[in-house]
């Protein structure tokens, strides 16, 4: 009995700490328009473990009109790691594997993602990814893998509680 008691009792501790600030949610979404209608989707979720490292994923949808509308699930985990920070401003890399599918694989990506990221307060962040390093897969470029640096970038916010 007197196990189960430390073990229920390690437990309630472990959340009560972990809930200090060290959950997030967040997301992005935009619409564009370059020779077609796109829009896109992603909630994000994740867990701060320290205040260097997270880890969380993504979960979203696209959505592209060029004469046949798609709509693209798309799943991205990734893990943060925190290079160098002050009080406001975070140089973040984040290393992440992005599926996209309809009914089959159409985007796959492996690679590192710098970001920079701004605390607005205590529970929200801003933050904009710069690019990609890695190798990516996708169904428009003829099923061939690309390696390389891509110049996308994408903006998100998020809330810590």
């Amino acid at each position: 009995m007197k196990k189960t008691i430390l073990f229920v009792s390690l437990l309630v501790s472990t959340f009560a700490v972990s809930a200090q600030k060290t959950w997030f949610v967040g997301g992005s979404a935009g619409i564009s328009y370059v020779n077609y209608f796109s829009f896109y989707f992603e909630p994000q979720f994740g867990y701060e473990i320290t205040d260097r490292w997270a880890i969380g994923t993504g979960i979203g949808l696209s959505l592209a009109d060029d004469g046949y509308t798609t709509i693209v699930g798309v799943v991205d985990p990734f893990v943060r790691f925190c290079a160098w920070h002050n009080e406001r401003f975070f140089i973040d890399l984040k290393a992440g594997a992005g599926l996209g599918f309809v009914d089959e694989l159409l985007l796959c990506q492996v690679g590192l993602q710098p970001s920079l990221r701004f605390r607005i307060n205590d529970h929200w962040d801003f933050s904009a990814d710069l690019g990609l390093l890695g190798a990516k897969y996708t169904y428009s470029d003829g099923r061939r893998p690309a390696f390389g640096i891509s110049s996308s970038a994408g903006l998100w916010i998020a809330y810590r509680f």
